[in-house]
């Protein structure tokens, strides 16, 4: 090989690997930070620093962690519908809007005034939780070798997702396997959450008849109400149509759980297919019109 082609060949390794500012972006000073930062990483930190510092973005300047919470949402699930859709190319695009959103966040906490922290110490937090969850795969070098080879043969993915979450509840020091589900997510995915959690409990058979008494007991009063339309206290029949419907769907979710099914996922898939259908119908009927 001779020496034009090995440099040929190594101005296409920088060109694939190697980063390079945006045209006509090359002589901004302000961007010698990102230049300088030894990995991509790094230089998604350096731009948001400039962005969010004095002298960067005026909308980015003023942003907090809670005006940040609704992009934050909405990155997250273009990028769901990229994955369930399996659009690679708006993958590596919406994959980067959601660590955007991670950095920035971190950074508007590094500039708390009482309480701050960056993304290193997220980030270091971050390994220490996966190594110390992993006690199956992390086991210290002196540990016994029949011991490590027992763990590796006899740990399915179902009893090592048990694992994590019993490791996750002594860490956290929970008294219940539904401490710490979001309220502020979805009726729907939190609903999936909390038979998830059921379903990964050490008392699983017991948590499982107590939610399915919760749905007959409340199906039962509901029967009680509409026959007795004379008790004195009055109630709203629609009341009771809406939690018989609540306790369906609440059925199904067990029901697909148990199954191994995303229920919020299916359905996703499904509205996406209707939709689909529902426009295509459109463009008949305005091909009519």
């Amino acid at each position: 090989m001779d020496g034009s082609t090995e440099h040929s060949q190594e101005q296409t390794s920088d060109a694939q690997h190697g980063y390079r500012l945006p045209a006509g972006t090359e002589r901004c000073s302000k961007l010698k930070p990102v230049t300088q930062a030894p990995s991509a990483l790094e230089r998604v930190k350096a731009i948001v620093d400039i962005l969010y510092s004095p002298g960067g973005c005026p909308w980015d300047g003023k942003q907090t962690n809670r005006s940040l919470l609704k992009p934050l949402l909405e990155e997250t699930y273009e990028y769901v519908d990229a994955v369930e859709t399996n659009d690679r190319d708006n993958m590596r695009e919406e994959l980067g809007d959601v660590l955007l959103q991670s950095v920035f966040q971190a950074r508007v906490c590094a500039s708390d005034s009482t309480d701050p922290f960056d993304i290193d110490e997220v980030a270091d937090r971050l390994v220490n939780k996966l190594i110390t969850r992993h006690p199956h795969v992390f086991e210290p070098d002196d540990a016994e070798d029949e011991a490590q080879v027992v763990n590796e043969v006899t740990l399915s993915p179902e009893e090592t997702l048990a694992l994590w979450e019993r490791m996750k509840q002594q860490e956290k020091h929970r008294k219940s396997v539904l401490e710490g589900i979001s309220h502020a997510q979805g009726a729907l995915p939190r609903a999936a959450k909390v038979v998830s959690r059921i379903m990964k409990s050490a008392h699983r058979d017991v948590l499982l008849a107590v939610f399915d008494e919760a749905i007959k007991t409340n199906d039962a009063q509901n029967c009680n109400e509409e026959a007795m339309p004379d008790s004195p206290i009055t109630t709203n029949p629609s009341d009771s149509k809406a939690s018989t419907y609540a306790d369906e769907i609440l059925a199904i979710v067990c029901h697909a759980q148990s199954e191994g099914i995303d229920i919020e996922a299916a359905l996703r898939n499904r509205l996406r297919d209707v939709e689909t259908a529902i426009a295509s119908q459109e463009q008949e009927l305005d091909g009519e019109a």
